[in-house]
């Protein structure tokens, strides 16, 4: 499987800037595959384990159509992100928190901090 290219450069810029490396680097980002349509319409995004996929250790699946706006597919990225900072543990949970305060004490979601008059909620 691979990543779409423009999705892993935000990882990226997300994980060293805010997240200090903290989310791995083996990890696929990809849109929803077609044979997901039924998941696509109610999920924003998924993270997981990779399955069958050597080059990966962990995966991110996004739905195009939720996603459609930048700020919203940052946002659900910046989520999924979460999830693999805390290693898949915590659900919604403490530790899922104290990285949400932590990327807020940041500046992750205050204005221009990844794009110029956009503002990450």
């Amino acid at each position: 499987m691979r990543s779409d290219r423009t999705l892993l450069r935000w990882y990226k810029i997300i994980n060293k800037r805010f997240f200090d490396g903290a989310c791995p680097d083996r990890v696929c980002i990809r849109w929803a595959d077609p044979e997901d349509s039924h998941w696509e319409k109610k999920c924003f995004g998924e993270a997981s384990l990779s399955v069958d996929d050597e080059h990966h250790d962990y995966q991110i699946v996004m739905s195009k159509s939720l996603n459609e706006q930048w700020v919203t597919r940052m946002s659900t990225l910046v989520h999924e992100m979460i999830h693999l900072a805390t290693q898949l543990r915590d659900d919604h949970g403490p530790a899922f928190e104290r990285w949400r305060q932590l990327l807020s004490d940041r500046g992750l979601f205050k204005k221009h901090a990844l794009r110029r008059g956009c503002t990450l909620f």
